[in-house]
């Protein structure tokens, strides 16, 4: 069965090598999670609970997709299995966007901060991969006091993929709980600043003169993207540090 390491800050890898030439040898995955965040909460679901549940469903997958219940070519995506009570094609325990911008455009509009009557439409996404593997994900929001962006890291990698390799999406699986993180980061800023604590948040500004430092560093890419009317560019800072711009039009 498909294993999970979580390894803390006593962790010593003496056995690490050993646990994945097991794993390879048996063509199973294994998950290495380095902290402690396997105890971090996303919508009621522990990152422990997150990477089983992954882990399974990409099984059940496979297998469709072996079967010919599914197409060869259809992608795994985590947030496509629905609740069994759901009453639309986004009703997924796993889909942190869609929940997440509920959350967010709710409490703005709670917090007398919403600029916009669609709050959601200025909501601006990046994740980027360190040469470690820590995953670095970033969200921001227009708000009337200017934008404001949640950050969050975690670092979890794909030690023996297993079966997992066929699937080709699971990194990306992993980035979306990062980016759960952030969203939730994002809601303590927006309830910070409107409560007077402004100070104590980081600034947008500070947030985009980093991302445009990364890419220089060997950041790459996860998945990225913003609402039309965003005023924070995440994207577009990064790529200005990559000597890159955003393609337009």
């Amino acid at each position: 069965m498909p294993e999970s390491d979580f390894d803390g800050p006593g962790h010593t890898p003496a056995n690490d090598g050993k646990k994945d030439s097991i794993c390879q040898f048996a063509n199973l995955p294994l998950l290495r999670v380095y902290g402690f965040e396997q105890v971090r909460e996303i919508n009621a679901i522990t990152l422990a609970r997150y990477l089983v549940e992954l882990l399974f469903h990409a099984r059940v997958f496979d297998r469709m997709r072996e079967e010919g219940t599914i197409a060869p070519d259809e992608p795994f995506i985590l947030s496509g299995f629905l609740k069994p009570e759901a009453k639309h094609i986004f009703d997924s325990e796993f889909d942190f966007v869609a929940n997440g911008n509920g959350k967010l455009t709710k409490q703005l509009r709670m917090r007398g901060l919403a600029s916009d009557p669609l709050p959601h439409l200025s909501i601006s996404r990046l994740t980027l991969r360190a040469p470690d593997g820590c995953l670095y994900a970033f969200i921001g929001i227009n708000s009337s006091k200017g934008p404001i962006v949640g950050t969050a890291n975690l670092r979890v990698t794909l030690a023996s993929p297993g079966f997992l390799a066929c699937l080709g999406t699971v990194a990306t699986e992993i980035a979306e709980f990062a980016y759960g993180m952030a969203a939730d980061n994002l809601l303590e800023n927006i309830r910070l600043i409107a409560e007077g604590f402004g100070h104590v948040v980081t600034s947008t500004d500070e947030v985009l003169t980093e991302l445009r430092t990364l890419g220089p560093l060997g950041y790459t890419l996860v998945m990225g993207g913003g609402g039309s009317r965003a005023d924070a560019d995440l994207m577009g800072a990064f790529l200005e540090g990559k000597g890159g711009s955003r393609q337009t039009g």
